[in-house]
């Protein structure tokens, strides 16, 4: 993150030093050897200090020598160069000396030219040589930073994923072939909640209720209170059309609650096919996430994590890392999203169960990753509960590809 930058003008420079500063980079303290050979090579009254501006005189010659030197300064990581064009020299001749050294180095350097039509000759060098060229310092500074970054990450020991061992994959085998041939992304919710119990994700049971009889049966079997929820492949954003009752506490509240989804759904959307109403037992309260996974075509499995419930549209609180997950990239997921540091609590709210929310996600990696037909699913809500009470998969839905 150590960076030199080299100027034949100061208030350039100056600007490339408040860059390096914001993207979290540092300028060089040059040593004391390196000052000495500076001085050398430039006129009296250049500024050897980094940024070093070597005057408005600079020649093609004192920018090579000049670089030469910084680069071969132990303190020095990169090299900045700031290129406005020279009074005295056209810029292609001092790209066409810069290059040489450029490729001879190891260390990174990019070039910011900044002058319109007094650059385009340098333009073409350094494009020709492919070297790194941006029209101003911001730019190359943000390139740099990009750089350190990714030195840094590859120089992080490795990490494994993590695995369980006490998955079945022999049960998510027999739910997916268990799928309509005529209809290949046609499992209905239950069977992917199913498949989830199977990595050992806490999913609360649901049943479907094709009937109101059925609704009140299965009610009294599961204990009130309940939730009752509009089962339709063709309506996704079930609460925006009011499709979910909470806290339904009597067989006949569950009998009038059925009729009543049945008709806001079919209000709502009148070619949607209704399967029925889910009845599921009713969760504490608590903080809610969004985890999901795709397989994307070019990166294979990704897993998402954000804030979840009715906010995922709005807020766009989310972020995404390759599945099967490691450690690492599960801190990832929770220190870049305001759902993740939420979890240890805020003002009101009481901290979640980070440790569990964990878990759901490298859970849900593996399955993905064992089985690339799950083209897509999703958990909004993930209840994450209070202290170290666990997390609940609440609404879980997924197509199959």
């Amino acid at each position: 993150r150590r960076v030199a930058v080299l100027t034949n003008a100061g208030g350039p420079g100056v600007t490339a030093a408040d860059a390096l500063e914001a993207q979290g980079l540092q300028l060089a303290a040059l040593s004391d050897t390196t000052i000495t050979r500076l001085q050398a090579a430039l006129p009296p009254f250049a500024s050897l200090h980094n940024p070093v501006d070597m005057l408005a005189s600079a020649s093609p010659e004192q920018y090579a020598q000049s670089l030469h030197i910084l680069l071969a300064d132990p303190g020095v990581d990169s090299v900045l160069i700031v290129l406005p064009p020279p009074p005295m020299y056209a810029t292609g001749g001092v790209a066409r000396a810069l290059i040489p050294i450029i490729y001879a180095t190891h260390k990174p350097v990019v070039v910011a030219l900044m002058g319109e039509r007094l650059i385009q000759e340098a333009v073409e060098h350094f494009r020709a040589a492919r070297v790194p060229e941006y029209r101003f310092p911001e730019r190359a500074a943000s390139a740099l930073a990009v750089l350190a970054r990714r030195a840094e990450f590859l120089a992080r020991p490795v990490q494994m994923p993590v695995i369980y061992d006490d998955v079945r994959p022999d049960v998510v085998r027999v739910i997916l072939d268990r799928q309509p041939q005529d209809d290949p992304a046609g499992l209905p919710s239950e069977a992917f909640g199913e498949m989830l119990a199977a990595y050992g994700a806490r999913v609360p049971p649901l049943a479907l209720a094709e009937s109101k009889e059925t609704a009140v049966q299965l009610a009294n079997e599961m204990g009130y209170p309940v939730a009752l929820k509009i089962a339709s492949a063709d309506i996704l954003h079930k609460s925006d059309m009011g499709g979910v009752l909470l806290n339904v506490a009597t067989p006949e509240a569950v009998t009038e609650g059925f009729i009543t989804l049945v008709e806001k759904a079919r209000a709502a959307q009148a070619t949607a096919v209704i399967q029925g109403i889910h009845i599921q037992p009713m969760i504490p309260q608590g903080q809610e996430v969004i985890v999901g996974a795709v397989q994307d075509p070019q990166f294979g499995p990704v897993v998402m994590f954000g804030s979840g419930g009715v906010e995922v549209e709005g807020l766009r609180d989310v972020a995404f890392a390759l599945a099967p997950l490691t450690p690492d990239d599960a801190d990832y997921l929770l220190a870049t999203t305001w759902a993740g540091r939420k979890l240890a609590g805020y003002r009101n709210i009481a901290p979640g169960d980070e440790t569990a929310v964990r878990e759901t996600l490298f859970r849900l990696a593996q399955l993905v990753s064992d089985f690339p037909e799950l083209t897509e699913i999703e958990i909004n809500p993930l209840r994450v509960l209070a202290g170290s009470k666990g997390v609940y998969a609440i609404d879980v839905r997924g197509v199959l590809g």
